[in-house]
């Protein structure tokens, strides 16, 4: 075991507590934003810290440094337990059962340590320059952002766990803006990897371009009831509004819209959503959760029907159950329940393929106003932009369109996925396909 591992739980077993759980992190950050040419911000940064949780009378204690001297450990056990004096006793309050975890490889790329900050800050650089310089409309990009961080975890406890992985991830986002006459319209393209060599930079430049350009000339379309097609980054981020509901905590606070509907029809049968943190491309990936539990693959919905929740060691012995591995954190806080990977299962159509089965109807490749969707009703009104469909294909860009409706009704309208499976940050890690919903009244002139 670690050596501070071994004396903080020495030092809390002496003192009275009769469990105690110990996280050590240890991570990098660089993030640089590029406008014009230029640096616009520059983020280079090392993290460490260690955060104690002490259990003692069913009562939880914590705190956290990220001081390793002796005399800030000593102390940081010392906080811990008097904490926890003033926490209310719950006999859900216990660490989880030590079980043996299967390690996950790919996780972390070496090379990324040894990437020279200056090409990091030419990816940026060169995004940015590629996209005014692919198509003469676009003149500007609002944002071109280039991130990677590295991290490591250790987890320790009194029943034995001793546990730790290495993860590196690396992004690059571009927001371009094109401009014709007085009009403007943006594009978002994102592309991910473990390390710098693994992003795709003529790809996230032609995406972001053509998202912009494409747009332009977008008009209003009458109202009408049409079926919508969902790029894969719209649908992502609806997933991610989800994201908040599949919390066992949210649902015994009953702040989930699905609470109480285990075994209840939420979606259609073509519906499969499940929480992965063992998938080899998702950037939340890892071998076991924020208390050590092992990680593994969560079926959330299946064929349509709500399955159960995610759940910490907490919220599992609260509602008599099982922890999924969802417990997340970071040395600063306490564990809670959240999403790794969350993935709508792709089908097996063609893009192109799905796109055939409608003859006049909605592509949408941007959503504005999602932060006002309601998490307990699940309620929404929208802003769409994208583009009209006609006979499979996408014609005239359409912008003002706004849809109203309840997230639990548009899935249970899902009428086919295709296989074009794109991820995001969005609330979490999401992943989805391109989705088509049957119908939905869409508001225009």
């Amino acid at each position: 075991m670690n050596p501070i591992g071994e004396s903080v739980l020495a030092r809390c077993k002496a003192h009275g507590a009769e469990d105690a759980e110990l996280y050590i992190s240890r991570g990098t950050e660089f993030t640089v934003r590029v406008y014009k040419g230029e640096i616009e911000s520059l983020v280079s940064a090392e993290s460490r810290g260690i955060g104690l949780r002490t259990f003692r009378e069913q009562r939880v204690g914590f705190s956290y440094t990220s001081d390793f001297e002796p005399a800030a450990l000593d102390s940081l056990v010392d906080e811990a337990l008097l904490n926890g004096r003033y926490n209310h006793a719950d006999d859900a309050n216990v660490l989880p059962d030590t079980r043996p975890f299967d390690p996950l490889g790919g996780l972390a790329s070496p090379a990324l340590l040894g990437v020279d900050p200056q090409r990091k800050i030419d990816f940026a650089l060169e995004m940015e320059r590629r996209a005014t310089s692919l198509d003469a409309r676009v003149r500007r990009v609002s944002d071109a952002i280039y991130s990677d961080g590295s991290g490591q975890v250790e987890i320790y406890n009194s029943r034995g766990l001793e546990a730790s992985f290495d993860r590196t991830v690396a992004y690059g986002v571009l927001e371009t803006i094109a401009e014709q006459d007085t009009e403007m319209q943006s594009g978002f393209a994102f592309t991910h990897g473990r390390d710098l060599d693994k992003l795709d930079l003529a790809g996230v430049v032609k995406e972001a371009v053509e998202n912009a350009a494409g747009l332009l000339g977008a008009r209003p379309v009458p109202t009408a009831s049409v079926p919508v097609v969902l790029h894969p980054h719209a649908a992502a981020m609806i997933l991610g509004v989800l994201a908040s509901s599949f919390s066992a905590d949210a649902v015994i606070k009953r702040r989930s819209l699905l609470a109480g509907k285990v075994g209840e029809q939420v979606a259609a049968a073509i519906v499969t959503i499940t929480d992965d943190p063992r998938l080899p491309e998702g950037l939340a990936s890892r071998p076991f959760d924020g208390e050590g539990v092992p990680a593994a693959r969560t079926e959330l919905i299946a064929a349509g029907v709500l399955k159960g929740y995610l759940h910490n060691t907490y919220t599992a012995m609260r509602s008599k159950s099982q922890s999924t591995g969802s417990a997340v954190r970071s040395y600063k806080s306490v564990p809670e329940v959240g999403v790794s990977n969350l993935v709508l299962k792709p089908g097996n159509l063609s893009r192109e393929a799905l796109l055939t089965r409608v003859s006049n109807g909605l592509h949408v490749s941007q959503l504005t106003g999602l932060n006002t969707v309601n998490p307990v009703s699940g309620e929404f009104s929208l802003g769409l932009t994208g583009h009209w469909i006609e006979n499979g294909h996408l014609t005239r860009p359409v912008k003002e369109l706004t849809v109203a409706g309840n997230v639990i009704a548009l899935m249970q309208k899902v009428v086919a996925v295709a296989d074009d499976l794109r991820f995001m940050f969005a609330g979490g890690f999401c992943g989805s396909p391109t989705v088509l919903i049957e119908e939905l009244p869409v508001g225009g002139l």
